[in-house]
């Protein structure tokens, strides 16, 4: 079996920013309300559980790998509070009058045992999930709920989250967590690793000019703002802002003296600006930044 180390989290950085904070499985598990389809008060699959889904189908798909507890993130609280407190102010209410859960979050589990090394730095598998209960019909019976699900690796100098979109699920319906461990399973049967880390070496073996970096990223911008664009998923103008500042100023992924850089170090100014995207937006960016990349 594989080892779920208890000492160690994965990810102990932020490996994503926006509107997000810290929680813990127990939190996930003890502390929070389970949302409910309110026709019939069925309840949903929670947070707590989809993380544990995963975490079994990573045990399952990497017995002899060394596994790392999950890092977890939550966003958008939904407040309540208990009846006998109905009438009390909300400065008044006690902790345990309080009721909570989160309608958005992120979780990513490291596999430090499984590398690889892309321009001299160091990747570690990942495989994580994202879950946001907006996406569920709750005014309804119980129906399947919306998943997300990515595997990747990711560089351990900046912690940038460097998702894959060969292979990876992005988004999945589930009855019930049994579904939700059968799809990862499938997906971390399919995922081509060596593969992936051939498209990420030869990033790191191309480079691009001053004028032709200007070109990228004026044809992104112009994107954002066109009507008819077909391109999905892509980061905000500020984002944009966040990647061309980092051509000039980022001593890990920003061009050479000479205003070169490598579609490796492009790549990463993308992910690194995406950890500023909500919880919702942050795989499907990812996978569409290294699409882009690929068509360089």
């Amino acid at each position: 079996m594989s080892t779920l180390t208890t000492l160690s989290t994965s990810s102990s950085s932020a490996f994503i920013e926006a509107n997000t904070q810290v929680a813990s499985l127990y939190q996930l598990d003890r502390e929070h309300l389970i949302p409910v389809f309110a026709k019939d008060n069925e309840r949903c699959i929670s947070h707590a559980e989809f993380v544990r889904s995963v975490m079994e189908a990573v045990a399952f798909a990497f017995p002899e790998e060394q596994v790392l507890q999950p890092s977890i993130r939550v966003s958008h609280p939904i407040n309540g509070r208990t009846p006998e407190a109905k009438h009390k102010q909300p400065s008044e209410l006690l902790p345990h009058e309080k009721t909570l859960y989160f309608e958005r979050m992120m979780f990513n589990i490291e596999i430090p045992s499984l590398t690889a090394s892309i321009d001299g730095k160091e990747l570690h598998l990942n495989i994580g999930g994202i879950k946001a209960f907006n996406l569920d019909k709750l005014h309804g019976k119980r129906s399947s709920q919306h998943f997300k699900v990515f595997v990747g690796f990711q560089v351990k100098v900046c912690s940038n989250l460097c998702i894959s979109s060969d292979g990876a699920i992005l988004e999945f319906d589930a009855l019930k967590s049994d579904d939700i461990f059968i799809k990862v399973v499938n997906l971390l049967g399919s995922f081509q690793q060596e593969n992936w880390i051939k498209q990420l070496q030869e990033l790191a073996s191309m480079s691009i000019d001053r004028q032709a970096f200007e070109q990228l990223i004026g044809r992104l911008r112009l994107q954002l703002y066109d009507p008819n664009s077909t391109m999905d998923n892509m980061l905000g103008d500020q984002q944009m802002g966040h990647v061309v500042r980092g051509y000039f100023t980022n001593k890990e992924f920003g061009a050479d003296e000479e205003g070169n850089i490598s579609l490796w170090n492009v790549y990463n100014l993308f992910t690194e600006a995406n950890k500023s995207s909500y919880v919702d937006k942050f795989l499907g960016r990812s996978a569409a930044v290294i699409k882009l990349l690929e068509h360089q």
